[in-house]
């Protein structure tokens, strides 16, 4: 197997990092990975902030965690079931704004390829990933304000709004990739 379809193979989400930091030259590469990732028309519709300020990380996750316990009761369920620890010790957050393309497809989507970009490029240098939904739980509380003081503590560029967040650090231990369907896939020859 090559290079490319072991990393693919190997990567997982990652649930329990290590407090070892990543060093800054491995975060540079990672996010160059990202910002490799095809996108409609070229368009790029992505703005990352790389968050290693420990305050800073603590603020999104706490935020985040506040909505959870006040709206989804099942999420905030699983998470105390692995530890209760929303970013699970994650050194980093890469946290990627999208602005609207108004294209034939959506700006999610382009995301979406950068993400797997930068889990990919951490896989392939020992560093663990997960792809984090509940961060954008931290821009959703309208009334309190969060999401605007976030976007702009993150200097957002105007139009950018939270997209996903992808989680950093080294394992704290070996984890293991979802099941692989292949009868989902059919071949017409």
């Amino acid at each position: 197997m090559n290079a490319t379809l072991s990393t693919i193979a190997s990567r997982y989400s990652c649930r329990a990092f290590t407090s070892a930091p990543i060093p800054k030259a491995d975060l540079q590469t990672i996010v160059t990975a990202g910002v490799q990732a095809p996108s409609s028309r070229g368009n790029a519709p992505w703005y990352l902030a790389v968050v290693t300020r420990r305050s800073l990380i603590d603020d999104i996750k706490g935020k985040a965690w506040e909505l959870i316990c006040r709206h989804a009761p099942l999420s905030k369920e699983r998470i105390m079931e692995r530890g209760g620890d929303l970013f699970y010790n994650a050194q980093a957050l890469v946290v990627v704004a999208t602005r609207p393309t108004w294209d034939f497809t959506t700006e999610q989507f382009d995301a979406g390829l950068l993400t797997e970009n930068i889990c990919l490029a951490a896989t392939s240098l020992g560093i663990g990933s997960c792809i984090c939904g509940f961060a954008t739980q931290a821009w959703r509380d309208w009334p309190a304000g969060d999401g605007e003081r976030l976007s702009k503590a993150l200097e957002f560029p105007w139009g950018y709004q939270m997209c996903v967040g992808i989680l950093l650090g080294y394992p704290a231990h070996d984890g293991q990739q979802h099941p692989t369907d292949t009868s989902v896939t059919r071949f017409f020859e």
